[in-house]
């Protein structure tokens, strides 16, 4: 199974991963069925309960939440927990000129994960990107050929000429990003076009590329030209049912995914503690996740103080005993207090050894 979401999560696709946490045979609690966009896999046996729980996992995915599931089955009833997953949304920006340094701080508030790519050393550096997740100092078609362009993809080309701008569009061509734009005035766009479609590149391609860039608001400055930009992306991206823009908390999701494959991978245990339910004031909503390690460290946090310590040492005696369980945590109106909440709630949080 996680070979499988291995390879799903490196080809970037969108996934739903279906547990069961609760059952009447106790030997079915932990089965799993992913349902990716490539196809499914499972632990579960019985084609009409996988087919079932595929069906739930699918609709599920259409929304992007995680969400708490009972059914009725042969087996008995059964309570299932689906968690749905999307990459992170990419932006690649081609050029570090006076465009980009306002439009990667703009789309970083958007939560894109952004890589920057200029051939320049006083334009491609850390200081002048701070927000990017990576700064790229070499020509511009060598350093592309090491991007992973996708339709998860974002790709704005704002070099400093012409030429540079074409070599990079030409480049990108070649793949299917879920959104390319590129800049430049409507006479030199027309020249660029017919260019392309004269070098064999088919016109429907061509026609995809938002050329001139971005929104037309009557943008001058470079912050205007960004704002227009930035406006673009969200609009053509909330526009694509199979990538929507990730929020916050699906960009973090991803991540721990990402590392929690590390440990499993390398065969080396983890607890995985998933907030399923809430109810009053808690300090996480259902999806936050952490990971507990046996030395009691935690990567991520669903929400601190007392009650992250409770479901870390819940979690710690899962490596002598290993299962699957759910924990609900009590948050009464002092431990709320104290960690900032109006009032007390309560939240149940799913507990999963790994390996």
């Amino acid at each position: 199974m996680y070979k499988q979401l291995k390879h799903i999560v490196e080809r970037r696709e969108k996934f739903a991963l279906a547990t069961i946490i609760e059952a009447e045979k106790r030997e079915l609690v932990g089965q799993k069925i992913l349902v990716a966009e490539s196809r499914t896999f499972g632990t579960l046996k019985g084609t009409q309960l996988v087919a079932k729980i595929k069906s739930l996992a699918e609709e599920a995915l259409k929304k992007g939440d995680l969400c708490l599931v009972e059914i009725a089955s042969d087996a008995g009833a059964l309570r299932i927990l689906i968690e749905c997953f999307h990459p992170v949304a990419r932006l690649l920006v081609l050029g570090g000129g006076h465009i980009a340094q306002p439009l990667v701080k703009i789309a970083s508030l958007l939560n894109y994960e952004i890589t920057v790519i200029d051939d320049r050393p006083a334009f491609a550096n850390s200081e002048r990107f701070p927000s990017a997740k990576e700064v790229i100092c070499d020509d511009f078609v060598r350093a592309l050929k090491y991007q992973k362009i996708d339709p998860g993809t974002s790709v704005v080309i704002v070099t400093r000429g012409h030429k540079h701008d074409l070599d990079c569009l030409k480049h990108v061509l070649r793949y299917e990003p879920g959104y390319v734009g590129m800049i430049g005035s409507r006479r030199r766009i027309k020249l660029v076009r017919e260019h392309l479609i004269e070098s064999g590149y088919p016109p429907d391609r061509v026609d995809r590329v938002y050329m001139p860039i971005g929104l037309d608001i009557g943008a001058e400055t470079p912050e205007e030209i960004a704002v227009s930009i930035a406006a673009q992306l969200v609009e053509v991206r909330r526009g694509v049912a199979c990538y929507p823009m990730s929020p916050t908390s699906n960009s973090e999701q991803w991540e721990l995914l990402e590392r929690m494959l590390e440990y499993v991978n390398r065969g080396e245990p983890l607890v995985a503690a998933t907030v399923i339910r809430t109810k009053g004031s808690t300090p996480r909503k259902p999806g936050a996740k952490m990971l507990v390690l046996p030395d009691g460290r935690c990567i991520g946090t669903i929400g601190g103080g007392c009650g992250e310590a409770e479901v870390r040492s819940e979690a710690l005696m899962l490596f002598d005993s290993p299962g699957v369980k759910v924990y609900r945590v009590m948050l009464h109106a002092d431990i709320a207090a104290e960690e900032g909440m109006a009032c007390g709630g309560e939240m149940d949080v799913f507990l999963e050894r790994m390996v």
